[in-house]
């Protein structure tokens, strides 16, 4: 947890962001910055997205400049954002290489009682550089700054120093997805407090290690970080462990156990030491409350939930936390049919993400990005986040985020029909899973292998993978994941000329309403009204008119945001709208049936409905 700033020099001056004087000061200094760049206000307040009158304001000091805006406005004009809060930075510059070996030559030369004194002020002036570049974050910056106060801590014996700025090190390298760096880091600050008897920050290590090893996919490993740290911890510790312990249950797929966990959080909370403790542990608390909704399919609940954490973490100023929130939003409003919503959440996100140097949240994002493009059938989109976020997440060493990008990589093939290329991400997206030992992964992974196996008539195969999905879900509550394993069940019942098809397809439709999955439903819908066209054509009917509903309401909003209209790129789209053609050529006639095709404004459907015409 970051500890707030109150003041700052700003060259010899102080920066109190709470006073009109100190806001004015700030905005001294992103003019200063403006002017130094050789531009304009206008062309700034253009350029990081913003109005003219509202950069205005921010250099009168008549608003305060918002963190995302800071760091824009940072990013444009070259400065540091530890800059616009007064930091001297002719003194204390981070290194732009590697850190020196020892002190500078100067401060060996003086006598020894002031080269100490001169050597810890300048350590101090480090630590204070990294707070600002943190918060905000300029987490690459913080970094090196860190690593040069180690140094110095390291030349004065200054054991508590040392372990401190290991520990903080460390947290950066987690937030910034290096977690073999981070893991490194923070087991040789573990062993510094334990040899200095600081048992609070030596059990804070372990709530970090353990974070790691989660996000690295070993669960276990982790649980026993954590367990140490509730069983012998302060308040502080307790609270955190409850929290991480609900987060390891939850990968593992127990998710009573996990609201247990959060439970325990919870009346930890009643018993905090300030009220802005106790905001934070609520924070944490409603936010993972939000993943195990999310884990079982309860969408709208996990939004509401997530909104209401988003909402704690900007009244703390908690942006790593806001980012979180936002992730879970935008996850969630795509899987609930908001496209549009849930593209430019993401695409927020990422910004935020890529500015602050959060590169594990910027890959994960990119990988929601993917799905909602390969959702709206631009594949071309979709497949370009997705590499990207690959390529990211193999030089991170992230597996949770390359397993992420192997899955949308291997999503995005199979709603393209492209199963020979599906096959290789669905494998290493199944290997990442079972490594990983988490059930939710490991069931959906197996679904898109047994999508492939499908789509190249390998029935049996299928059926066998889809089946193992189904049962790993619906034994522990992801409904979501069932609904899928359910649909995919339909279609290979159907194949095969199984009764059971009419069966799962019922199930999958129940299932998808229940969580409120839109475009699985519209599946549903899809296979439906083909499956009822001979047998009830009154039955298709209702369900192909509840499809074209649902399409044309997507492409609509898709298409008045500016968005290229992609939507029937997707081959079941495509046959599904023949189908519903064809329908209505038989209960209407044919002049109908054409004008509806061309209602729908997509020329590679008129040109397929011509052909089917002339064939009969």
């Amino acid at each position: 947890m970051k500890a707030p700033m109150a003041t700052s020099k700003v060259m010899g001056m102080e920066l109190d962001l709470t006073t009109p004087e100190g806001r004015k000061q700030q905005g001294a200094l992103i003019l200063q910055a403006i002017k130094e760049a050789g531009l304009s206000v206008e062309q700034v307040a253009k350029d990081i997205g913003c109005s003219r009158a509202l950069l205005y304001q921010y250099i009168a000091g008549t608003t305060l400049a918002q963190p995302d805006k800071l760091t824009l406005i940072a990013k444009r004009t070259g400065k540091p954002l530890a800059f616009f809060f007064g930091v001297d930075l002719t003194t204390s510059k981070a290194p732009t290489g590697e850190p020196q070996e020892r002190p500078t030559a100067e401060l060996l030369q003086v006598p020894s009682g002031d080269w100490e004194r001169r050597l810890q002020e300048r350590l101090e002036g480090l630590f204070a550089l990294a707070q600002a570049q943190a918060s905000p974050p300029d987490w690459r910056a913080a970094v090196a700054t860190y690593e040069q106060a180690l140094l110095l801590a390291r030349e004065l014996n200054d054991q508590h120093k040392e372990a401190t700025i290991l520990f903080r090190l460390g947290n950066l390298r987690l937030l910034m997805g290096d977690l073999e760096g981070a893991l490194e880091v923070l087991h040789r600050a573990h062993r510094l407090f334990e040899q200095d008897g600081n048992l609070p920050y030596a059990l804070a290590c372990r709530q970090s290690i353990g974070r790691a090893l989660l996000l690295l996919g070993r669960p276990e490993e982790a649980r026993k970080q954590f367990l140490v740290a509730w069983q012998q911890g302060n308040w502080h510790n307790r609270w955190e462990a409850a929290v991480a312990l609900a987060a390891v249950a939850e990968w593992m797929g127990d998710f009573q156990l996990a609201m247990q966990h959060l439970d325990e959080a919870e009346e930890l909370a009643e018993s905090a030491p300030s009220e802005r403790d106790r905001e934070i542990v609520h924070l944490f608390v409603a936010a993972n409350r939000a993943n195990v909704y999310y884990a079982c399919g309860d969408f709208a609940e996990a939004e509401k939930l997530a909104m209401a954490a988003l909402r704690i973490a900007e009244r703390l100023g908690d942006r790593d936390q806001q980012l979180e929130a936002l992730l879970t939003i935008a996850a969630c409003q795509r899987f609930q049919g908001k496209w549009l919503k849930a593209y430019e959440t993401a695409m927020r996100v990422r910004e935020l993400a890529s500015f602050s140097g959060d590169q594990e949240r910027e890959v994960i994002v990119e990988t929601l990005l993917a799905h909602t493009l390969a959702v709206s059938g631009d594949f071309a989109g979709a497949k370009q986040w997705a590499k990207s976020a690959l390529t990211k997440a193999l030089r991170l060493r992230s597996r949770r985020a390359e397993l992420w990008a192997h899955k949308a990589l291997a999503e995005t093939y199979l709603r393209e029909e492209d199963a020979e290329d599906a096959l290789y991400h669905a494998q290493a997206a199944v290997e990442l899973a079972e490594a990983m030992h988490c059930p939710l992964e490991l069931a959906h992974t197996l679904c898109l292998l047994a999508w492939f196996d499908l789509q190249l008539g390998q029935l049996a195969s299928a059926a066998r993978r889809a089946n193992q999905a189904f049962s790993l879900a619906d034994d522990r509550g992801m409904r979501h994941i069932a609904a899928f394993a359910a649909w995919l069940l339909a279609q290979i019942a159907h194949e095969q000329s199984d009764q059971d098809a009419t069966e799962w397809l019922s199930r999958a439709e129940t299932l998808a309403h229940e969580v409120g999955d839109a475009d699985l439903l519209s599946r549903c819908l899809a296979l439906k009204g083909a499956w009822l066209l001979d047998s009830d054509p009154k039955g298709a009917e209702q369900a192909l008119t509840e499809f074209h509903r649902l399409l044309e309401n997507w492409r609509q909003e898709w298409r008045e945001a500016g968005h290229e209209d992609s939507w029937l790129e997707d081959p079941l789209r495509f046959r599904t709208y023949l189908a519903l053609a064809n329908l209505i050529a038989r209960q209407k006639g044919l002049g109908n049936a054409q004008e509806f095709v061309d209602s729908l404004g997509w020329l590679p459907l008129s040109e397929a409905w011509k052909q089917n015409q002339l064939l009969r």
